[in-house]
């Protein structure tokens, strides 16, 4: 499209050259001829000035070769003059200055047109290479009168289909709009108006800038922005869900000072405001400067550390912590900044101190429970032994009852073998004691292999 538009404009700026080349001919033809004739009658006065008609226009179109143009008319000129003046010096000579002056209006028009073409070409290189997209647009009709290659693409519009359209058919704020006219005819100059122009695929974010120029337009351009403000909405929808996250987040910078926190990890250590936490190194926060310098060797070797820590509340109460250091870095590989987690579990680790305890004093019970047994089997085999020594109906009685209470006995022994299965269930699923358990499962087969005393 945009090499379309350029052919176009190169085929329209070469036949208005070709135009000027066909009225500059015969514009010269029509001047030495009413020259010949002014001379031819004696009217020498009015005549050669017709000459800087062609030798201007020859200038200003053709600047390189505008003053040679003047030489060959000033020459023709002389030639005719010394024709019709029979060689007179007067004559001559006056048709001399005229040709002279005549070549010094053509090396000034061609220096001035010199200039200005390269000014134009200057400006106009600018107006097609700029990065900002770049609009003349008629003050009086609103149309778009010329538009660069930027401009259309950033709406995705054709400048010719641009140049068709109206200039406040782009605006989707109607508010805007009013407010960027209402500018732009007090002092002439609007500066970087954030709005939204409507384009092909529905609309683009741009910054809008104009000034006035004269023959009543007005310059516009544009930057697209419509990349920054879809980064801005995603950042603002990061920062809500970080900020609102019932997850306590920090940012820390290099140093491990905190630089942002949420508001879970604020009531989380107990303190009133952010601003309170933001400034606050992480070893101020921690009450084991050991476990921070693990966390922070793992951070520069591993890039993360994972682990519980202690932290101080606001009013130096303990509390532990688990913590994910994550080091944040840029696209290079830099590091930028930490990004850090936290999950309070002092609630939990009181738990596993409660259920610590709880199992304590079930194994402390099921050691009763086997001494118990102990206990009660000494004795009731001195029963035995001493009512054997006395054959009868009663000794009979007492051997019986004896091993009936055996028989309890044995139970207990089995139910103390069950209750340490429910125990070894409780720290294997609930997390208490774990590491003991392959013990207590090896010398497990011993004990229901145990040896119990024969029955009496």
């Amino acid at each position: 499209m945009a090499g379309f538009a350029r052919r176009n404009m190169f085929i329209r700026e070469e036949s208005l050259v070709n135009l000027w080349l066909f009225i500059i001919v015969n514009t010269t033809i029509l001047a030495l001829l009413i020259n010949i004739l002014s001379l031819h009658y004696g009217m020498s006065d009015v005549a050669p000035h017709l000459l800087y008609i062609p030798v201007v226009i020859a200038a200003y179109w053709y600047p390189s070769r505008g003053p040679v143009f003047a030489v060959v008319i000033a020459a023709l000129y002389l030639g005719i003059v010394w024709f019709f003046a029979g060689g007179a010096i007067d004559d001559v000579m006056a048709a001399s200055i005229k040709c002279y002056v005549l070549i010094g209006v053509a090396v000034v028009v061609s220096s001035l047109a010199t200039h200005m073409r390269k000014n134009e070409v200057k400006y106009r290189g600018i107006f097609d290479n700029s990065e900002a997209g770049v609009g003349l647009i008629d003050r009086a009709t609103l149309a778009i009168a010329e538009a660069n290659d930027r401009f259309a693409a950033i709406l995705g519009i054709g400048r010719e289909e641009l140049t068709r359209g109206s200039f406040t058919d782009l605006w989707m704020d109607e508010d805007q709009k009013k407010e960027f006219f209402r500018i732009l005819d007090s002092p002439g100059v609007v500066e970087n108006v954030e709005t939204r122009f409507r384009s092909k695929d529905g609309f683009r974010w741009v910054l809008v800038s104009a000034g006035k120029l004269p023959d009543n337009q007005f310059v516009c351009t544009i930057v697209d922005i419509t990349g920054r403000k879809k980064a801005e909405e995603a950042l603002l929808i990061r920062e809500h869900a970080i900020s609102s996250s019932i997850n306590a987040i920090a940012i820390l910078d290099l140093s491990y000072n905190a630089t942002y926190v949420n508001q879970s990890l604020v009531k989380m250590m107990g303190y009133y405001h952010d601003k309170d936490v933001l400034g606050k190194s992480l070893i101020q926060l921690a009450s084991a400067p050991q476990v921070f310098e693990e966390l922070r060797d793992s951070v520069q070797k591993n890039g993360s550390w994972f682990g519980e820590m202690v932290l101080l509340k606001y009013d130096r109460t303990p509390f532990y912590a688990l913590l994910w250091a994550n080091l944040v870095r840029d696209e290079r590989g830099n590091p930028l900044c930490i990004m850090t987690s936290f999950i309070d579990v002092t609630d939990s680790k009181q738990m596993e101190v409660v259920k610590r305890k709880a199992l304590e004093q079930i194994e402390k019970n099921i050691e009763q429970f086997a001494i118990l047994g102990d206990h009660i089997r000494n004795p009731l085999a001195v029963i035995v032994g001493l009512s054997s020594l006395t054959p009868g109906e009663i000794t009979d009685k007492i051997i019986l009852q004896a091993r009936e209470i055996d028989r309890i006995v044995t139970q207990l022994d089995m139910g103390w073998i069950e209750s340490e299965k429910v125990r070894d269930f409780i720290k294997r699923y609930y997390m208490v004691g774990v590491q003991e358990i392959a013990g207590r499962e090896a010398a497990e087969k011993k004990r229901e292999s145990r040896y119990f005393p024969a029955r009496l």
